[in-house]
């Protein structure tokens, strides 16, 4: 089950998330779930950092590896 975590953004990225989500026909929790998908992605990659990742809320394939 998906836990709520709530965020402040300055209005005007709020402004373009909002935007971009309705131009794609998603929400705004799926337009902000797949940037920080994205940017975990990259940190592993760049970082080499383990991450722990239990489950995802998609078929994608989770981080096996754990936190340091």
């Amino acid at each position: 089950m998906p836990k709520k975590v709530l965020i402040a953004l300055p209005p005007a990225m709020l402004e373009q998330v909002d935007f971009i989500a309705q131009c794609e026909h998603r929400t705004r929790s799926d337009l902000i779930r797949e940037a920080l998908r994205r940017y975990l992605d990259n940190f592993r990659r760049t970082q080499g950092t383990p991450l722990a990742i239990s489950t995802m809320d998609n078929a994608e394939t989770p981080f096996a590896t754990t936190l340091s």
